[in-house]
């Protein structure tokens, strides 16, 4: 059985590779290439995107029955599956590119603000209604919110007050304290960071001396992202290249130009149980490094 691509995230190689999967879900599986510390994701969507990602629209198919382990190889732009008959054609495949790096975006700007507000209040509310462990406006205060609320409210305003300060040093003491804390293949402390460095690629535009900080400590990140899974691994290392999925990177695009905002954000807080929330809030914290005061409330 062969099916089209329909797109191919930008860090996807496009030279031939061998790979072996990592994990397979009904919707996506995972490889693992050899000799590399990330993922290349196999995902059926359409519309969802990753710069990781190869994207097939066919609804009729589950990627479940591919077990962990199994050889894949892409050959000519073919990828096929060893003991399998799935064969995925990439010739035709658009290179779909994550535009956040060149976003620029002004938060001092009313609309942008008014943006962060709308954005805000959908995610909170969200949050509350379905009891997540993490609600964005309990992180501006200490020792409110759930036992893992408490627990990321400090270092969560410790990375905050360090960005601020460029200070790459207590910016990754505060991550180290992040990463990989929570439950699931992408933990809650995990999205918050891949949020948080959205929002800072998203406001730096050609400002050399955020850009270096950014970039200084997303090398940081890579580092220190041994501690949490290989899934969750492979997010950060795109995050600190200025790399996100559609959803994330279309809310930061909405946030700046305040179009869209509402419909962006519910698309943004939909992926996974509460992991797309938690990249949001984030994102929204995120941006108040440099341009916007922090909620109190």
């Amino acid at each position: 059985m062969q099916v089209h691509a329909a797109s191919i995230g930008e860090a996807v190689p496009r030279e031939n590779f061998d790979a072996s999967i990592q994990s397979a879900f009904d919707s996506a599986v995972n490889l693992r290439l050899p000799d590399e510390d990330r993922l290349i994701t196999v995902l059926i969507s359409d519309h969802y995107e990753l710069p990781q990602g190869i994207r097939i629209e066919t609804k009729h198919l589950s990627l479940q029955s591919l077990t962990i382990g199994l050889r894949a190889a892409s050959r000519g732009d073919i990828l096929r599956f060893a003991s399998s008959p799935l064969a995925i054609d990439l010739r035709r495949a658009s290179v779909w590119k994550c535009r956040v790096r060149e976003l620029n975006t002004d938060m001092s700007l009313p609309a942008a603000q008014k943006a962060w507000s709308t954005a805000l209040d959908l995610l909170i509310k969200r949050q509350r209604l379905k009891g997540t462990d993490i609600v964005a406006n309990d992180l501006f205060q200490l020792d409110v919110g759930s036992a893992l609320g408490q627990r990321m409210s400090k270092p969560v305003m410790q990375l905050l007050n360090a960005a601020e300060q460029f200070d790459v040093q207590a910016s990754t003491h505060a991550a180290e304290k992040m990463i990989g804390l929570g439950p699931g293949v992408t933990p809650a402390g995990d999205d918050i960071l891949i949020g948080f460095l959205a929002a800072l690629w998203s406001v730096a535009g050609s400002n050399q001396t955020q850009l270096s900080y950014i970039r200084s400590f997303g090398r940081e990140i890579i580092k220190i992202s041994k501690q949490t899974s290989e899934i969750s691994r492979t997010y950060l290392y795109h995050a600190a290249q200025g790399q996100f999925s559609s959803r994330l990177s279309a809310l930061a695009e909405a946030i700046g130009t305040g179009d869209d905002v509402e419909p962006a954000t519910k698309e943004a807080m939909r992926v996974g149980h509460s992991s797309g929330m938690d990249s949001v809030t984030g994102l929204l914290i995120g941006l108040c490094a440099w341009h916007l005061p922090l909620p109190r409330s």
